[in-house]
């Protein structure tokens, strides 16, 4: 019996970027994702969107306040194809602009 739904989740609504590398994608949220869900999204870079399926690496706690607490989802890139990996690598490498999360639009 599988833990993880095979069914992609959506961004979480209060989602941010916390870090963009060439392997994966750090955003930060309240709100708490199994490891191995696969979350959809569309990752804006120079205002143009790139549609993205994700499997969630980790689930770190970061935080807690009197809100509840601090989540870090690390989204890997590895099941993605080799040009949207470089895609985003090139995005890293200009330096120009900041990237968005989008909720995944059909």
């Amino acid at each position: 019996m599988a833990l993880v739904s095979a069914t992609p989740v959506p961004l979480p609504k209060d989602a941010e970027i916390f870090e963009l590398r060439p392997e994966a994608l750090t955003i930060q949220t309240r709100e708490y994702r199994l490891p191995g869900s696969v979350v959809v999204l569309d990752l804006v870079m120079e205002g143009r969107a790139l549609p993205l399926q994700l499997p969630i690496a980790a689930c770190l706690v970061m935080d807690k306040d009197r809100r509840g607490f601090l989540y870090h989802l690390r989204l890997a890139f590895d099941s993605l194809p080799e040009s949207d990996r470089h895609l985003i690598a090139l995005f890293i490498a200009k330096g120009r602009g900041s990237p968005e999360l989008k909720p995944f639009a059909r």
